[in-house]
């Protein structure tokens, strides 16, 4: 399913309304959320969303003003209304023999007025407890990265959304695309750019979903990005990759499988011999942790179910000497398989500023989830087509690289060197540097070293009869040798003829 949002400014001009018919035939949203469409919706052509392919479903109320939200979904769909406002629209959806709840919301520029739905949207979360996704321009930031411009953002509005959201367990889901979401269009040092939109759901939507994209996709005659999400309600598993994890390392027998494993005889050249080495302790690794170090989750239960039966003991028949040493070790194992299990969420999580000690598993969990929703590849483009078949998507990466990295063996002269290294040289110096030389100047050459070689030899011959140092004489005889020994491999190794 996905969900389409963009505050459009103005439903009524052409340009407006021919973007928003590229953005349904280029993404295929099954439910749009439109904010300032500025008409009222009886003077809108309804043929215009029936060739669509799409139909309203509702519009909020604002008194004497003009409605600021449209809801259209595709025929096939039947959503329920729940709540309206001038701030929010929110409406229940079966999927999948599942309910889920959406809202679209629309925030008001006034803190006060934001603060009123915050309230009722509290309310609602009450009274229906549902799988939850919250869509739209909230008009206020998170966090201070979030705001970009000349003047710090407002405290108070800040503190109010993010009690909201903490005090119902909610998470921000990121956002890929661009950083802000929102800005004010205006030039120089008075330019603002601020994260207004986003997606916001909690954990029962969290769990219910396979897959949970959202992107901003291209901005077009509006301040605001639109916005995209894609969830997949179907349960998708895949295979997951070889990882080592550090939890193994504070169990005894890891060390001991890697020792032996790396004493192993194995013939080839090094890098054979490394990437054998590493197959193997792979496998051994995988049926030790199935076989021996077990489900970590399931130690914690174990543990867990095995100190309450102790002290259950303790509480029925009295203490004693065993059952208090019992305790104590039942104790050392829920604390070591906790401490184990703290670690693999942690590493799951990657979140390298954990404090050591505090346990929180559940936070990693959830962080953990998150970024497996999120990860997926959910939608591919190729030029001008949107892909979103997950077949399709492994097949086109796929050729892909076939194409970039295996269509053609023949090393091909890219002309890199020539375009990037500027040329020092003309033709005809290069010509003349690279020439092989001829057998006159290979004799010629190979002559006169052979003379350079023989003066030098005599005149240090000559010059060391007046030399007293014992050092000196040694170096000068070892060149003296060298001198021999380079006359002696041009005149009888390389025969050198006698001209």
């Amino acid at each position: 399913m996905r969900i389409l949002y963009w505050i459009i400014r103005g439903i009524a001009n052409s340009p407006s309304r021919l973007a928003l018919r590229r953005l349904i035939l280029l993404h295929k949203p099954d439910i749009v959320c439109i904010a300032e469409p500025w008409m009222n919706f009886a003077h809108f052509p309804s043929s215009w969303l029936h060739r669509l392919g799409f139909k309203i479903f509702s519009i909020n109320e604002r008194g004497n003003l003009l409605p600021n939200l449209w809801r259209i979904c595709t025929l096939d769909l039947y959503p329920t209304i729940i709540s309206k406002d001038d701030q929010q629209v929110t409406f229940t959806l079966p999927v999948h023999n599942s309910t889920f709840c959406f809202s679209a919301i629309y925030a008001s520029a006034d803190h006060l007025h934001r603060k009123a739905l915050w309230h009722k949207l509290s309310l609602l979360q009450q009274q229906h407890h549902l799988p939850w996704a919250f869509i739209g321009d909230f008009n206020v930031i998170l966090e201070s990265h979030e705001h970009s411009g000349r003047f710090p953002p407002a405290r108070n509005p800040i503190l109010d959304f993010q009690t909201w959201t903490d005090n119902h367990d909610l998470l921000h889901l990121p956002t890929r695309g661009a950083t802000f979401t929102w800005d004010n269009r205006i030039s120089g040092n008075r330019h603002t750019k601020k994260r207004l939109d986003r997606t916001i759901c909690n954990q029962l939507l969290l769990d219910s979903c396979s897959l949970i994209s959202c992107s901003t996709l291209t901005k077009t005659n509006s301040d605001h990005y639109p916005l995209l999400l894609d969830l997949q309600i179907t349960n998708q598993s895949f295979a997951s990759n070889f990882k080592f994890l550090k939890m193994w390392t504070l169990h005894s027998d890891c060390k001991n499988i890697v020792s032996d494993t790396w004493i192993t005889r194995i013939i080839g050249c090094p890098m054979y011999i490394l990437t054998t080495k590493l197959k193997i302790l792979k496998n051994k690794l995988k049926q030790w942790n199935k076989e021996v170090f077990g489900n970590i989750h399931n130690h914690v239960n174990e543990a867990g179910k095995n100190l309450a039966d102790i002290q259950q003991q303790i509480d029925t028949n009295g203490h004693s000497d065993d059952l208090m040493n019992a305790e104590k070790l039942a104790q050392l194992k829920l604390d070591d398989a906790l401490n184990k299990q703290e670690v693999f969420w942690k590493e799951k999580a990657r979140m390298r500023w954990h404090v050591d000690g505090d346990r929180n598993t559940r936070y990693f969990h959830r962080v953990t989830k998150i970024k497996n929703k999120t990860k997926i590849i959910s939608s591919l483009r190729n030029d001008e087509e949107i892909i979103t078949d997950p077949q399709r998507i492994s097949n086109h990466i796929v050729n892909y690289y076939e194409k970039k990295f295996a269509s053609n063996f023949v090393l091909q002269d890219t002309s890199l060197v020539e375009e990037v290294i500027p040329s020092l040289i003309d033709e005809s110096t290069n010509r003349l540097l690279t020439m092989v030389p001829s057998n006159q100047e290979i004799k010629e050459v190979v002559l006169t070293f052979i003379m350079i070689v023989h003066l030098a030899q005599m005149d240090l011959l000559q010059h060391s009869s007046n030399v007293t140092g014992k050092l000196f004489k040694r170096m000068l005889l070892k060149l003296s040798l060298s001198y021999s020994l380079l006359a002696g491999f041009f005149q009888t190794i390389m025969q050198i003829p006698s001209f």
